[in-house]
């Protein structure tokens, strides 16, 4: 079968079954991946209901309690050592609104796993496809998709990270005004942010539940300041570190919270129309090398067929 391969198959073919392959791949990293969370649901659930069974202080050596601490004291091995590379991880995964206790060691867990995958899948086709190729001249490959594998999941979480911090940007001034309008009617400015948050829900859902999460630890009795504080860390994006130092300075000081919002709301309207300035002005940048890859040859092409044609008729070739 595999010198069948070798010797009849065509590049379409090879295409085919890489493809395949690279279908199959996807489809069992998101099984595995909905496999693993569904795991960590269930045990957790079942350990929460066996220790409220048990009672307090009856932890035995094969009980779930016990089981899962070692289990995760196990997967904290993929986790990085230090403490502030540990909490950078974290933060980095909560901008990203992977706010789960477990998701550091999931996604850990999934880098490691993918790494080894591409690896394995990257031996076992070259050697399906190309059984006649050395090992040496395959290992770089091999290194490569590994590092492919490991990077992949960083980079994914990268992206939604960047796409969750521009809604925040984006649903910024929006929320600031909706806000002044609640603060003029006479609105808390805790019941204020729990209002806002149900109007921007439905097209600013990242901001809503941050928005929502702070109210909720402004009922619980948490202060303004370090509700303030953690949204701005939570919403990752420099106009909500600049809101909660707003609103501390205008309590500290006794000034009107209307009058501050609503001046801050308008210089937030600014800076939007300034970045859509920006995004305009550099399109024509950006467009240089679609046009020139793509329509300037057939536009060439178009130009220049007619007169090759009676060149061609001219020298009689």
């Amino acid at each position: 079968m595999t010198d069948f391969i070798s010797n009849a198959a065509s590049p379409a073919l090879y295409a085919a079954v890489l493809l395949l392959a690279f279908l199959s791949m996807m489809l069992l990293i998101m099984s595995l991946g909905n496999l693993a969370v569904t795991w960590s649901a269930v045990r957790r659930r079942v350990v929460s209901e066996t220790a409220r069974a048990a009672g307090p202080g009856r932890d035995q050596p094969n009980s779930p309690v016990v089981i899962e601490r070692e289990t995760a004291r196990g997967l904290n091995i993929l986790m990085p050592q230090g403490e502030g590379e540990r909490s950078a991880l974290r933060r980095f995964l909560n901008l990203a609104g992977y706010r789960g206790a477990n998701a550091p060691v999931i996604y850990q867990s999934v880098r490691t796993g993918l790494a080894v995958l591409f690896g394995l899948l990257t031996i076992f086709y070259s050697n399906l496809l190309f059984p006649r190729v050395p090992f040496f001249a395959v290992a770089p490959v091999i290194v490569l998709m590994v590092l492919l594998g490991f990077m992949l999941p960083r980079t994914i979480v990268s992206l939604r990270r960047d796409s969750l911090m521009e809604e925040h940007r984006i649903g910024f001034p929006d929320f600031l005004d909706l806000l002044v309008i609640c603060v003029e009617a006479g609105i808390g400015i805790e019941a204020a942010i729990a209002r806002v948050s149900e109007e921007l829900e439905r097209i600013f859902p990242s901001l809503a539940f941050n928005l929502k999460l702070m109210s909720n630890e402004l009922r619980a009795g948490r202060n303004t300041r370090e509700a303030l504080d953690s949204l701005s860390q939570r919403l990752g994006i420099p106009e909500g570190k600049s809101f909660a130092l707003l609103v501390q300075q205008s309590e500290e000081l006794g000034s009107s919270l209307v009058h501050t919002l609503r001046v801050y709301s308008e210089e937030m309207r600014l800076k939007r129309f300034a970045r859509a300035e920006e995004k305009a002005q550099a399109l024509p940048v950006k467009l240089v090398f679609p046009l020139g890859l793509f329509c300037f040859p057939a536009i060439l092409g178009i130009t220049l067929f007619p007169v090759a044609i009676k060149l061609f008729k001219a020298l009689g070739i």
